[in-house]
């Protein structure tokens, strides 16, 4: 009889244990998890940051926190994860009540790219491991991984080249949103640039003075069709690579640079295009952009993107093409483009067994620069 009513009284107990675990493990429980920075260039070390704080009396014995993200993050610690096309990991806290726990999981950041953590599952056992309690959460943490810039000793000469060549075509003009100051009226000015509200205080005819800006615009078009050959994305990560660097580069001399691309968005699925702009920002946004580029995505030709441009005509850019791919329908695009605008520099890159497959006119030739990529297994 007795062992009767103790198993009855265990029952209980079970019972009372198990619906106060249902109603109350997942309240003023607070899980986030975090990429330790915004940015990042490749190779670069990062680290993902997740902090639980149980604020409540009631201990949770076994809290398991599950997400995923991208391999390309290499994560130090391999303990509790497994990785196939994503990086799993499933990690399990022991919290008393009124607990706070911070862990720290640092990486590698392998590859370029834009990576985001959105939601984390979350599951809990009662004090007597039987019964199991799950919960989605959402959970957002974005990191962009930028592309390293190239040995800036290989581009240093022909950059210097470049820069001269777009110093003898560029010109000035006064920016009218850009006000710099006011001086003395001369008679060869115009009555429209007299500052009426000086005059009005002074006395003294003044004209408004701006800011010189230049008129001379550099647009890379980013070509990431392949070549036909497998395992091409290590040329294309370089083609990556030269458009951040000379955009950089440029950016610094204060000449506003453009980005064209046939490279897809991972997000919009759409091929990525940047206007013209200058300063630290606008490099920040071709730096971002250049992460967001999902190879895997199809792509179209680049040289329809060509045609557009032509046929619109107006201000022609120093227009710099960065390319790995040599077929019919580029050489076509870039004859084309070349006799609209003597303005023109090509970037083909390639692998030593590759170059011989490079065919286009002596006055493409010349205006071509080679930029030999390495194998990477």
């Amino acid at each position: 009889m007795n062992i009767i009513f103790a198993a009855f009284g265990l029952f209980i107990l079970y019972m009372i244990q198990k619906k106060l675990y249902q109603r109350n493990w997942n309240k003023n429980l607070n899980v986030t998890m975090a990429y330790s920075k915004e940015t990042a260039v490749e190779g670069e070390e990062a680290a993902l940051v997740e902090v639980l704080v149980n604020d409540k009396k009631l201990p949770l014995p076994a809290l398991t926190v599950k997400f995923q993200t991208s391999s390309r993050l290499s994560f130090l610690n391999s303990e509790n994860s497994s990785v196939t096309d994503l990086y799993y990991r499933s990690d399990i806290f022991s919290f008393n009540g009124r607990e706070k726990i911070t862990r720290t999981l640092p990486f590698t950041c392998t590859r370029r790219g834009y990576y985001t953590i959105t939601q984390m599952a979350l599951s809990c056992t009662d004090l007597l491991y039987i019964e199991k309690l799950t919960e989605i959460r959402d959970n957002f943490t974005q990191l962009y991984v930028y592309p390293r810039y190239v040995d800036i000793r290989r581009l240093l000469i022909p950059f210097n080249q470049l820069y001269g060549a777009i110093l003898s075509k560029r010109r000035y003009f006064e920016d009218p949103f850009e006000f710099r100051g006011m001086r003395e009226y001369q008679p060869f000015d115009s009555m429209r640039r007299v500052n009426w509200k000086a005059f009005a205080r002074t006395g003294e005819l003044k004209v408004n003075v701006y800011e010189d800006t230049s008129s001379q615009e550099v647009c890379i078009y980013l070509n990431l069709e392949n070549n036909g050959y497998v395992n091409h994305y290590d040329i294309m990560e370089e083609n990556i690579r030269l458009g951040a660097t000379l955009s950089d580069m440029f950016i610094s001399k204060g000449i506003p640079v453009s980005l064209k691309t046939n490279g897809c968005d991972c997000t919009s699925k759409l091929p990525i295009q940047v206007d013209a702009g200058t300063g630290a920002g606008h490099q920040t946004r071709l730096l971002q952009s250049l992460a967001r580029i999902d190879l895997e995505l199809p792509v179209r030709h680049l040289s329809e993107q060509i045609q557009k441009d032509l046929e619109l005509g107006g201000q022609i850019p120093y227009i710099i093409y960065i390319t790995n791919y040599c077929h019919d329908d580029m050489i076509k695009a870039v004859n084309a483009m070349a006799r609209a605008n003597d303005s023109f520099q090509m970037i083909y890159t390639y692998h030593r067994d590759m170059q011989d497959s490079f065919q286009v006119s002596p006055e493409i030739l010349n205006k071509t620069m080679f930029w030999e990529v390495e194998h990477i297994d």
